[in-house]
């Protein structure tokens, strides 16, 4: 209710109670009293009371108003939870309890990985839902006394006072973690958002509840840099990290100004004759200080910064230039594939730029192939699917990358076009001593066949598990046991080789 109304409200019950009063009350003493010098008295008994009763009555509507606004000032409108003002109040309360009876407290703050594609794509409605289905997960699944709140936007803190750590608090967090994917978004069938969490310790990471979040928050961030859906407990040296991370952004905007990132090449290669089907164009990154960044340490900060996009962009016109420059595309390399996100297809303009992209090929379109996670996919499911309509008209082709290790790999299957499917490193690492392995990559084969898709085994490093793909019906590889990932000139040189030994014979 509106100040305006809440006022309105307590100038009616007062208009009403004074006009009952003054209608009334003389009635009743003129009833009561025929005397004239006790009616006078009466007069007098009855303004007093109307005073009393007045104060009475208005002090225990300003007790509900005021009681009222405190609790909207300290709790979020959206899920009822505490605000991040009132958190810090009540953590500072319980930080003082704990250290005058020599208590532990907890603090733990998560964030929602991709909420910003759920709200982009799903619309700012079901993200609200999905925000109260968090809060009402978090009321529900802390059986001791917690203080909850909602920090901003998607970012949630829990503090857990007197708790043992690890014994006590650990495998809540952990339980947390895998409870929040199975929250159901209507509007995104199939999709499932994880958080990355962040943990620090009073009074062994700080002394004061300021302290505490900015450990928690720097525990998070942490988190964030290595993924989705991981977390990390505040160490000292994470400060530093941070640090080194900003100083990281900072450089890699500079080297995306002035293209200091290169493309190297991955050959695939068919089974059955050991001929290149194809190659994957991957980004690097040669620091001038730092020497060469992993694609695992700055393609994250570029995810989270918004720099992705144009790292896909650089990829894309680079590798079409090289390629038909050095007259390797269409004769030689007959497929080309490109790695991309899911902030790749979230602009209305997607469409428009992958096209103009792409309008540098000399030929057909349909050597290049787009290789998204089905995580992404699932994320972003509508402007994936606009966009690669649009493409698949001209001939693009659509690859499942990372396959498996998703949430929903048929409902991706289903959702898009996918012409070929990457069954992800992490299964083919063990696949000749874990069976487990070697039965869930020949049923992604034996699917994969059914449905007249590709099947690319990424990360084949050795002669068995080239062996075992090969007798499981799997057509390409993709892996160190045949080429590394390399440079436009040996890949020049690698292909010519190749062409030179199949000469001989």
């Amino acid at each position: 209710m509106s100040p305006n109304k809440v006022a309105g409200l307590l100038a009616a019950i007062y208009l009403i109670l004074g006009f009952v009063w003054i209608r009334f009350s003389d009635q009743v003493l003129l009833t009561l009293a025929a005397d004239s010098a006790l009616l006078t008295e009466l007069q007098t008994f009855k303004g007093w009371m109307y005073v009393v009763v007045t104060a009475v009555l208005l002090f225990f509507l300003a007790k509900f108003a005021l009681d009222r606004e405190r609790s909207l000032s300290a709790r979020d409108p959206l899920t009822q939870l505490l605000n991040r003002y009132m958190f810090g109040r009540e953590l500072n309360s319980e930080l003082l309890f704990c250290a005058e009876h020599d208590q532990q407290l907890t603090l733990v703050v998560f964030n929602i990985d991709g909420f910003k594609q759920l709200n982009t794509n799903a619309g700012a409605k079901a993200g609200d839902r999905f925000l109260q289905q968090v809060a009402s997960l978090l009321r529900g699944h802390f059986q001791q006394r917690v203080l909850i709140s909602r920090f901003s936007g998607d970012e949630f803190a829990i503090a857990i006072p007197s708790a043992r750590w690890p014994d006590d608090v650990l495998p809540q967090i952990q339980h947390l973690q895998q409870l929040l994917p199975t929250i159901q978004i209507p509007e995104l069938p199939g999709s499932a958002l994880t958080a990355c969490f962040g943990i620090a310790r009073f009074p062994n990471d700080a002394k004061s509840s300021e302290q505490l979040i900015i450990a928690a928050l720097t525990a998070q961030d942490e988190a964030k840099a290595i993924g989705n859906n991981r977390l990390r407990v505040y160490k000292s040296e994470y400060g530093e990290n941070a640090s080194k991370r900003t100083k990281l952004l900072f450089d890699l905007k500079s080297a995306l100004t002035n293209k200091q990132l290169s493309v190297v090449y991955q050959p695939q290669f068919r089974l059955h004759d050991k001929a290149i089907s194809g190659v994957e164009v991957l980004v690097r990154w040669n620091h001038p200080e730092e020497g060469l960044i992993p694609p695992d340490v700055f393609i994250p900060l570029a995810e989270q910064h918004g720099l992705i996009c144009e790292i896909t962009d650089f990829v894309m016109q680079t590798a079409i230039r090289e390629l038909t420059a050095a007259d390797l595309l269409y004769r030689t390399v007959p497929r080309v594939s490109f790695n991309v996100s899911a902030a790749d297809f979230n602009m209305a303009n997607s469409p428009e730029r992958f096209v103009k992209l792409l309008t540098a090929l000399p030929g057909s379109w349909d050597v290049i192939e787009l290789e998204l996670t089905e995580t992404s996919a699932l994320l972003n499911l509508e402007g994936v699917r606009n966009v690669v309509n649009v493409l698949e008209e001209r001939g693009v082709q659509v690859s499942l990358d990372d396959f498996g290790t998703g949430y929903s790999s048929l409902s991706t299957l289903r959702s898009l076009p996918i012409h070929e499917v990457k069954i992800d490193q992490s299964f083919i690492r063990d696949i000749t001593q874990n069976a487990q392995d070697a039965r869930l990559v020949k049923t992604i084969i034996a699917m994969a066949q059914a449905l007249n898709l590709r099947v690319v085994a990424e990360g084949v490093e050795s002669q068995q598990q080239a062996a075992y793909l090969s007798r499981a019906g799997c057509a390409e590889v993709q892996g160190y046991l045949y080429a590394k990932p390399m440079p436009l000139t040996s890949l020049q040189s690698f292909v010519k080789n190749i062409s030179s030994a199949k000469a001989r014979f």
